[in-house]
């Protein structure tokens, strides 16, 4: 089974709770961005990577604000079930790489992180999402006949970023892009991190901060079609 979870701050104690007790050898948990543990490359950074590790399913997370890129080209590249990634802890901790799709028990998986909506005056970042980034994703998703079971993002499409919020006038490259994205591409489900909301937003669209969510459990009930959304 695979479970999304996000923003988890670099909180060891958030993996103590009571929804991630249900997880078991063999599964995967998802953070959909702001991990918190690639950050500093700290001895204490490094004893909870370990202490995470521990775990008995395996963690993936994609980026957003609370990750650091020049921590994570420390780590080694490889590919992780068909995703270009870096490999944290061996086996156990995985980075999956923007635009990337990671098939895993049956399912693909489109995974890209990144957060390009704050204010350049308030946050200032090196790392935003840039063209080469949609290029690949692009790419993987023609491979992919355009078609994924599940996306799996750190912000939101534009458009859902402007239904949650009616008031906000934000919007970035990356939020037009996903607009796109939702647009052209054939999926069952949209998750995404990054507002710490726990929020049902429609059969195809949720925001995820603390809940813990199981990817197919919905599809299992038959609340999913593969129509676009």
């Amino acid at each position: 089974m695979i479970f999304v979870t996000a923003d988890t701050h670099g909180e060891v104690e958030r993996f103590d709770d009571k929804q991630l007790k249900k997880i078991k050898k063999g599964d995967t948990l998802v953070i959909l961005g702001d991990f918190g543990f690639v950050w500093n490359d700290s001895e204490k950074e490094k004893k909870a990577l370990a202490r995470l590790a521990k775990k008995p399913y395996t963690i993936l997370f994609i980026d957003g604000l609370g990750d650091s890129f020049e921590v994570l080209a420390k780590y080694p590249e490889t590919v992780y079930c068909g995703a270009k990634s870096r490999e944290i802890v061996k086996d156990k901790i995985y980075y999956i790489c923007r635009g990337e799709v990671a098939e895993i028990e049956n399912r693909k998986l489109l995974c890209f992180g990144g957060n390009d909506i704050y204010d350049p005056d308030i946050v200032e970042s090196f790392d935003d999402p840039a063209a080469a980034d949609f290029e690949n994703c692009g790419a993987n998703l023609e491979k992919h006949g355009n078609s994924v079971d599940y996306i799996l993002t750190h912000i939101p499409s534009g458009r859902i970023n402007r239904f949650i919020n009616l008031d906000s006038h934000a919007t970035s490259e990356t939020m037009d892009f996903f607009d796109l994205v939702a647009k052209d591409v054939d999926y069952k489900k949209w998750y995404f991190g990054c507002l710490h909301l726990d929020k049902y937003i429609s059969p195809k669209v949720q925001a995820v901060y603390l809940d813990v969510h199981a990817l197919w459990q919905e599809e299992k009930k038959g609340f999913f079609s593969r129509n676009k959304g």
